[in-house]
């Protein structure tokens, strides 16, 4: 990691093993008269609390070598004339560009005032004093490089600020990002990980035990990965509960890094046993980038929470893949919304028994430009997981409404509309309030709109969903539960809830020419239903069999591709004429 900076960190609390703190100066002149005259005025001096350590160099690239090898240099007392009339600006541009010690403070000496420098050039490597050498007598050399030290110690307190987390003494993310590519840019670093280890229901460990505890158990943690790491590794905390980690492969060892979890960290007087998921990226020097790569783990990362808590999972090429794909069609979505590339189709569902038409269920389509179709099942879990799908709902709603208005007023006065909501929605805190919005601006009766939820939804917080179906049905609207059977229901909690309809989902229909299941789960819907005397629509039948099937079994209603497939407004009308359903188009 950092060891200047953190050694700063470091000297706040202690020092270094007890041995006394000091500024270090490198002092550059061809001139050994001037190294000498520069010691013996500054002999002895202490200045902000710390003695003075002199370094020496005789020419440009003597000091370059010494403040590439050397840490902590805080000034360096520089001629402009050396073996060259511009050798001291040139190693002044070396240290800002090619060093990149930006922190480090430059006085400029010279005994020739005619090669002072430009005040573009002061400006532009950020030159902090230019004197003469027959200036600088030994109170005003005091002066300025008590100055300069003041400005350096300021600077490196600011950089403590900007770059590293207070409680760990440990390289923040932006430190981190700076550092791996700093590393990156080494050929030494060639076939590295990049990780991040997250310390698994840290936020439970915060509300059980507090903040400060929480903050105690981070701090054992980064004490340990650091000694256990050693030199060879970098180590940020890059999160509340996250840590970055940048090594050789045989360093950031997954097995090895999540094997020093198994021991309990002592805690004040408690042991604290924790474990912690890790997402790693194997990259080539060169062939990557910082910021990049900590994106690569991240998703890495995600991968492991969802499927491996407590272990590890490696970036692929895949994984770049799928996420790139994701950003890409959510950008498409945003756009598609934008442009109202997004259109609702209707299928009619109709009585089993009559085929009379009894409902339509509004479904929501995307047509890419080129006139190709993204499918639902993979836009709808985008707008959910962005939060476009509140908006989106919202407007899938109010366009059913109208449209099952226009309907009625044709003729189709005992069609209802059903229209699928999903999780995200109907926990929004606005969601019974743009409901009540929408019936009063659509004017459409409230007994003629159902609103399907799936059965997980319908299955979670049974108070909050017990509230807000009643809520619903307050309002005259009826509920029906979607893909029901694909869940895992409680009998008792479903008899709780203020249902109207359940739907077999189209996978149980399709299993009723089935010589093995028969349609055994169909059935078993059908009868919960006829117990509990709610509805029953099964959804996706294509056949006369399938259907013939269903009404021996006792279902109320279908809807598939036997009736008709999901349909454009102008069609739905045309379709419905042909029926008898509605009176012109």
């Amino acid at each position: 990691m950092d060891t200047d900076a953190l050694q700063f960190l470091d000297d706040e609390v202690a020092g270094d093993s007890g041995k006394p703190l000091v500024w270090r100066l490198l002092v550059v002149d061809d001139e050994p008269d001037v190294h000498r005259a520069t010691t013996f005025a500054l002999a002895g001096i202490e200045i902000l609390g710390r003695q003075l350590e002199f370094l020496h160099a005789y020419s440009a690239a003597e000091a370059a070598n010494i403040l590439s090898t050397q840490s902590d240099v805080a000034i360096v007392l520089l001629d402009v004339v050396m073996e060259r009339e511009d050798a001291g600006l040139a190693l002044v541009k070396t240290i800002r560009t090619e060093l990149n010690l930006t922190d480090l403070r430059i006085i400029l000496r010279t005994g020739q005032p005619g090669y002072a420098p430009e005040i573009e050039t002061i400006h532009d490597y950020d030159i902090n004093d230019y004197k003469t050498k027959s200036e600088l007598t030994r109170t005003k050399l005091y002066a300025t490089v008590t100055a300069a030290l003041r400005a350096y110690e300021q600077i490196r307190k600011l950089d403590e600020m900007a770059f590293y987390d207070r409680l760990s003494c440990l390289p923040n993310r932006n430190k981190f990002i700076d550092l791996s590519e700093a590393r990156l840019a080494c050929a030494a670093s060639c076939n590295e990980i990049i990780a991040i280890l997250d310390i698994d229901d840290f936020s439970e460990i915060n509300d059980a035990l507090g903040h400060q505890q929480g903050d105690r158990l981070l701090q054992s943690v980064a004490d340990r990965l650091k000694f256990e790491l050693g030199p060879d590794a970098v180590l940020a905390r890059i999160g509340s509960d996250t840590f970055g980690l940048m090594g050789p492969h045989d360093v950031v060892d997954p097995i090895r890094i999540l094997a020093l979890f198994r021991r309990p960290f002592v805690v004040q007087d408690d042991a604290m046993v924790v474990t912690a998921t890790m997402g790693l990226t194997s990259l080539m020097s060169g062939s990557t980038s910082g910021r990049d790569a900590l994106k690569d783990a991240n998703i890495a990362l995600k991968r492991a929470k969802k499927s491996r808590r407590g272990g590890f999972v490696m970036f692929s090429a895949e994984m770049g893949s799928d996420i790139r794909e994701r950003v890409r069609l959510m950008q498409s979505l945003r756009s598609a919304v934008e442009s109202e590339r997004l259109f609702i189709v209707y299928q009619p569902q109709v009585d089993l028994m009559t085929n009379a038409v009894v409902g339509l269920e509004a479904l929501i389509r995307w047509r890419n430009e080129d006139g190709t179709f993204v499918p639902p099942d993979r836009f709808i879990p985008l707008a959910e997981a962005s939060g476009m799908i509140i908006a989106i709902g919202d407007w899938v709603l109010r366009m059913a409404c109208h449209e099952l208005v226009r309907l009625q007023g044709q003729g189709a006065k005992h069609i209802r509309m059903s229209v699928n909501v999903s999780q995200i929605q109907f926990r929004n805190p606005e969601f019974i309030d743009k409901l009540k919005s929408a019936l009063s601006d659509t004017s459409i009766q409230p007994e003629c709109l159902e609103l399907e939820i799936t059965e997980s939804v319908a299955m979670e917080d049974a108070d909050f969903m017990l509230e807000t179906l009643h809520s619903v049905r307050e309002l005259g609207i009826s509920i029906a539960i979607d893909d029901f059977g694909t869940g895992y229901s409680s009998l008792s909690q479903l008899r709780q809830l203020p249902i109207d309809r359940l739907k077999i989902d189209r996978a149980f229909v399709s299993e009723l020419s089935d010589d093995v299941m028969g349609g055994h789960i169909a059935s078993m819907v059908i009868e919960l239903g006829r117990n509990l005397q709610l509805k029953v629509i099964a959804e996706g039948i294509e056949s006369e069999e399938q259907a013939e099937r269903l009404k021996q079994l006792g279902c109320h209603e279908g809807q598939g591709y036997l009736y008709a497939k999901p349909m454009t407004s102008v069609l739905l009308k045309e379709w419905l004429r042909e029926r008898g359903a509605i009176v012109g188009i």
